[in-house]
């Protein structure tokens, strides 16, 4: 599938570590994460140790910085908006100025203060094993694996065995999906949607998490299913989903995998080039009452790990990163976005059965108070009655959007 032997990636790999040591040292908080790396330029440096602690004291910066805060009108960059700020400034910049506004937005930041809450409890709780997350049992939990979960499973976690073993282990019942491991996207959202519908008549709410590539055969599945066929889905744990696929498929980045695994299906791989990747992504249209969390790293230039420099190089060109896929790529609209500064995709993995079940505390927490907003409109409604149909409508709309 791909044109580079897995040798020549590995001695490529052998010289990465001289990439992380270049750079500006840089500490400081953003979005109420502490940050300490090396970013690739002194605007970068000065944004993260300066502007964002409201200390500016370079006009000229200042100005620079502030005219991309007007022209964003508090709108997160999509990926053209990314590839341009990384060319006027740097990538290091660019991929900041994302974390920056993600934490911007209200839902956003509601949600990663509550998740901070559930990870520092979580870190102090789980290890001990005694542990049971509140409401758990009245939510059945589908784990889809990503690409070549049956070939990697241990040295990629694609078979997210950690996160399933974690979240029944403080009282989630979860259901695997045993996908096709190099199927292409198409064919897997189908084996996805029989999964989703035989959980209708659980008598629970179900929550479908995914990774990578499954990101967006779930995204498919859902849309497929429909609003009719998804009443029971509550929500959607979308990590570092490739939604508009990899330009690595298109660069040919990655290694032979057949030379490892032996014969692949072809289709899988293309099924997640750009051009058709983003074509899909464009008839998404995921049920409102499914909620859905983004979650995924940011990473800097300073901090890429070992695995992922080298593509992380590699994609550079079309702005920031994660070290497999483009940043914005990985955000479905509508959804909350919790993102991890300073880790790539192949960092995702440390101290993941903690972050899991902080995200499942942080979901729970999000349906019920969701759930406390619908009671009080229901009671309103109960002493107010709708005079129309539109009226009606209106309050089903608001039901479906409304948020902590």
């Amino acid at each position: 599938m791909y044109n580079i032997t897995w040798r020549a990636f590995l001695s490529v790999l052998a010289a990465a570590p001289l990439l992380g040591c270049a750079g500006l040292p840089v500490s400081g908080t953003l979005g109420g994460q502490t940050i300490e790396t090396r970013v690739d330029s002194e605007v970068a440096r000065y944004y993260v140790a300066n502007y964002l602690a409201g200390r500016h004291t370079d006009p000229l910066l200042d100005t620079r910085i502030g005219r991309v805060y007007e022209q964003g009108n508090g709108n997160l960059p999509n990926r053209e908006d990314l590839q341009k700020l990384s060319d006027d400034f740097s990538v290091d910049f660019a991929a900041l100025y994302l974390a920056d506004q993600i934490a911007r937005v209200p839902a956003n930041a509601w949600f990663q203060n509550a998740f901070h809450r559930a990870y520092q409890y979580t870190r102090e709780a789980f290890p001990q094993g005694r542990m049971q997350v509140p409401g758990a049992a009245d939510y059945d939990v589908l784990i889809v694996p990503t690409y070549l979960y049956k070939r990697f499973p241990v040295f990629t976690g694609a078979d997210l065995a950690v996160p399933r073993a974690a979240l029944q282990k403080v009282g989630f019942q979860c259901y695997f999906v045993e996908t096709v491991d190099d199927g292409p996207v198409e064919s897997n959202a189908e084996i996805i949607m029989a999964a989703i519908r035989a959980r209708a008549t659980s008598g629970r709410r179900l929550i479908v998490v995914s990774a990578s590539k499954s990101g967006a055969e779930v995204a498919l599945a859902l849309t497929r299913l429909g609003r009719a066929n998804t009443r029971h889905v509550a929500a959607w744990i979308n990590a570092v989903g490739a939604l508009q696929g990899t330009p690595t498929v298109d660069d040919r980045l990655l290694p032979d995998f057949e030379f490892l695994v032996g014969k692949l299906d072809p289709a899988g791989g293309e099924s997640m080039a750009t051009s058709r990747s983003r074509q899909r992504f464009d008839s998404f249209n995921i049920p409102p009452t499914v909620f859905v969390v983004n979650y995924f790293g940011i990473p800097t230039s300073g901090n890429i790990s070992f695995f992922g420099r080298k593509v992380y190089s590699a994609l550079r060109k079309y702005g920031p990163n994660d070290g497999v896929l483009l940043l914005p790529d990985m955000i479905f609209p509508g959804g909350v976005t919790l993102a991890r500064v300073g880790t790539d995709h192949m960092h995702m993995s440390e101290h993941l059965d903690v972050a899991t079940v902080a995200l499942a505390m942080t979901v729970i927490e999000w349906l019920k108070a969701q759930d406390d907003i619908w009671r009080v409109q229901v009671n309103d409604v109960a002493q107010h009655p709708p005079h129309t149909e539109e009226d009606s409508a209106e309050i089903s709309t608001q039901r479906a959007v409304s948020s902590p």
